[in-house]
């Protein structure tokens, strides 16, 4: 096993607590095989069957849902060490909800679900981890939901408020661009471009560039002290 994919393994919630001589032992018990995807290549199409277990070992990819008037939502970015739809692997309805794109050059690390399920039984950490795993990709997807359900203005908000926290400073650096963010928000781009300028406008937030910053309390905020 070379250093990358033993990094990526290392990278991945599924061993977590493992160290490096009980991850190549365990991965020499079962079947693997590294795959390669190009920049802008589709990993899978919204419909097509979870058959493997993947994982990223280097590279970035993107899960979004293509609506019918083409307007597309950006769900999950991928990063080194992310599972692909674990949820999936052993499910009845096997078939992936969303496509996946390679937004960098990505290697990918492919088990079969048998090889997984006998990685699960050989250590009780890892199958603890896997059942961890899955309980944070069905909390993520409900806050995800959620999340869809708020109106522009409250996904914002939310937005700016989980970035203050993350980068703990009330002026915060954008890391994507205005059609990513709009992707993710599941709006056109015209409409975060207005909201954000009113927000401006009302003294809430100062647009300078890629950063955002807080100027004041938000109108959702002011309107729930009232009440």
């Amino acid at each position: 096993m070379d250093i990358d994919t033993l990094k990526g393994l290392q990278a991945c919630p599924l061993f977590k607590g493992l160290g490096e001589n009980d991850i190549i032992s365990l991965m020499h018990s079962v079947r693997y095989r590294l795959l390669r995807y190009k920049k802008g290549e589709i990993f899978a199409f919204a419909g097509d069957e979870c058959m493997h277990a993947d994982i990223v070992i280097s590279g970035v990819m993107s899960a979004r849902i293509e609506g019918k008037s083409n307007r597309i939502v950006r769900m999950h970015t991928h990063a080194v060490g992310s599972m692909l739809a674990p949820a999936f692997l052993f499910a009845n309805d096997n078939l992936y909800p969303v496509t996946i794109e390679a937004t960098t050059n990505v290697t990918i690390l492919r088990m079969q679900p048998l090889d997984v399920e006998a990685m699960l039984h050989q250590s009780d950490l890892v199958g603890m981890n896997f059942v961890r795993l899955l309980s944070n990709n069905i909390a993520y997807l409900t806050h995800k939901v959620s999340f869809i359900t708020l109106s522009i203005r409250e996904k914002i908000e939310q937005f700016i408020k989980t970035e203050a926290h993350k980068q703990q400073s009330t002026r915060i650096r954008i890391t994507m661009s205005r059609q990513e963010m709009a992707d993710t928000f599941g709006i056109q781009k015209y409409s975060l471009q207005r909201c954000l300028s009113e927000m401006q406008k009302e003294g809430v937030i100062r647009l300078d560039g890629k950063y955002i910053e807080i100027m004041g309390r938000s109108r959702t905020e002011k309107d729930s002290v009232r009440n």
